[in-house]
């Protein structure tokens, strides 16, 4: 009869090259355990890694876009807080310059002037508001306040208007300068800093992207920047002599400042229409997030009680191999020849 026999050099080879395996697969199998996830994904998947190279790339994009999302969220509210608090501003100095409580009270119309002559400066300020460093009403030149200070607007109009005798001049001087386009001298070229007709696109989703349009150019916010240096205007010392005319201007401007008032409105409910659509992007994402994440998981995931018994089962073989090891090393020759 044959008998195999094997040397000390070779038993000890085979037995290296299985703890080394086994300590491998020991290694592999904790990491699995902990991690919940299958270390060689290839073999699971049997080598068809396309659908979940897919699902990880939209994974990613999902990811991106509520981060867009995020940021627009905080861009919008900083839109929203600037023009709601510019409007909560000046909207009860229009009700009460236009009541005309004070038309034939020259004290008092000072009051007012002066007033209003504060209200800018204060609403300037609000529209000069930044968010995270950013000024949200300054286009894409987010890194610079979109508006000079309200004292250096009045020092420009006061001397655009100086030597002028009536309101209707006067309001029409300043109508001229805060409408005139770019390049013609007037708001846009010496008291706005922002860039203009840029609206800030951010996408929100794979088929949709909100555009912040709001700035202190737009219409609105000059027709409301107007009507308040209109009202300032007799505290600069325009129309001086003249309380009539100053009256005019001042009650006209009230009216202006009302109607504004309204524009600013419906610019805030534009604003919340993006606020919304942002918010809804928001939930979409967050649910293909949850699908596809699930999805991933499965195509993923090692069965926890599989991977605990194959772990088991490896700890075992180690400690065979070792107590083998253990016994073989204790082996003497004159017991090997007894």
């Amino acid at each position: 009869m044959a008998i195999s026999t094997i040397g000390d050099q070779a038993r000890i080879f085979a037995q290296s090259v299985a703890t080394n395996r086994l300590k491998q697969s020991l290694q592999t199998l904790t990491q699995e355990l902990s991690s919940g996830e299958v270390a060689d994904i290839g073999t699971r998947l049997q080598g068809n890694t396309r659908l979940l190279g897919a699902i990880e790339a939209r994974i990613g994009a999902l990811e991106q876009f509520q981060r867009n999302v995020d940021d627009a969220a905080i861009l919008l509210d900083g839109v929203q807080s600037a023009l709601s608090g510019a409007r909560e501003i000046a909207s009860p100095l229009g009700v009460e310059l236009a009541a005309e409580l004070f038309a034939h009270d020259e004290a008092a119309l000072r009051v007012r002037t002066e007033r209003a002559a504060a209200v800018l400066d204060q609403v300037v300020e609000r529209l000069n508001g930044a968010v995270g460093g950013r000024f949200v009403l300054s286009g894409l030149a987010s890194d610079v306040p979109p508006l000079v200070p309200g004292g250096q607007i009045m020092t420009m109009l006061s001397a655009l208007t100086s030597g002028l005798t009536g309101a209707d001049d006067v309001r029409q001087a300043v109508g001229d300068w805060f409408d005139a386009p770019p390049g013609g001298g007037g708001f846009l070229d010496h008291a706005y800093r922002g860039t203009i007709g840029e609206p800030q696109i951010i996408p929100v989703s794979a088929d949709g992207a909100v555009a912040i349009r709001s700035s202190a150019a737009s219409p609105e916010m000059r027709d409301l920047l107007k009507t308040l240096a209109l009202a300032a205007l007799p505290a600069q010392g325009v129309l001086a002599g003249r309380p009539a005319e100053q009256r005019a201007l001042i009650i006209g401007a009230g009216s202006g400042i009302i109607e504004a008032d309204r524009q600013v409105i419906a610019e805030i409910a534009r604003v919340g229409a993006s606020q919304q659509v942002v918010e809804e992007a928001k939930g979409a994402n967050a649910a293909a997030l949850t699908i596809l994440g699930s999805r991933r998981n499965d195509m993923r995931s090692a069965d926890p009680f599989q991977t605990a018994a194959a772990l088991s089962e490896v700890q075992n073989q180690i400690e065979a191999i070792y107590a083998v090891t253990a016994r073989l090393s204790k082996l003497k020759l004159v017991n090997f020849l007894r």
